[in-house]
């Protein structure tokens, strides 16, 4: 991460047999990433928006190079077992949680609480009184189990489509 110094740790989830490392994300990791993300919208986002919103927020054509950007130029994480990403979070400038996202078969297995607990201490560490993120329908409740306010409701135009979703903040110590 452009010569900052991350010490991840293992973390054991629900499951004690899935330990996850945490590190920082390579642009080597794009396509791995972009197609976890495109999973996991068309399959747990879809119970909250429509055919057309999901084909808009996860085309199954990847951008690699906007992958690659995204990487290069936020403090990004990935969450690794077994030499496989699992999972990732994005801190893009000193308080905004651009993306968090988990494979689609490894949710509720605390991955998403440990990269947003790092992406959470890095905040702070960058001098950030609050983190806030927009958040979709599906990780509304994710994001308030972990401290995060709506501070309203929003709709959002994104490749032609009109998506529903919720501006939120967490205060930090």
């Amino acid at each position: 991460m452009r010569g900052q110094d991350f010490r991840g740790g293992g973390v054991r989830g629900r499951d004690p047999r899935v330990v996850v490392e945490l590190r920082p994300g390579r642009v080597e990791d794009a396509l791995t990433i972009a197609r976890l993300f495109r999973d996991t919208v068309r399959t747990v986002n879809r119970h909250d928006y429509s055919e057309a919103q999901i084909d808009a927020w996860a085309p199954y054509q990847v951008d690699l190079d906007h992958w690659r950007t995204v990487i290069e130029n936020s403090h990004f994480l990935v969450a690794v077992t077994g030499g496989m990403v699992v999972g990732f979070a994005n801190l893009d400038g000193n308080d905004y949680v651009d993306q968090l996202f988990v494979h689609k078969d490894l949710l509720r297995k605390r991955i998403a609480t440990k990269l947003l607990e790092e992406i959470e201490r890095e905040a702070k560490r960058r001098g950030a009184q609050r983190l806030w993120t927009q958040s979709s329908i599906t990780a509304r409740k994710f994001f308030e189990r972990h401290g995060f306010a709506v501070l309203r409701a929003q709709r959002v135009g994104h490749n032609g489509q009109v998506f529903d979703n919720f501006a939120m903040e967490k205060r930090l110590k």
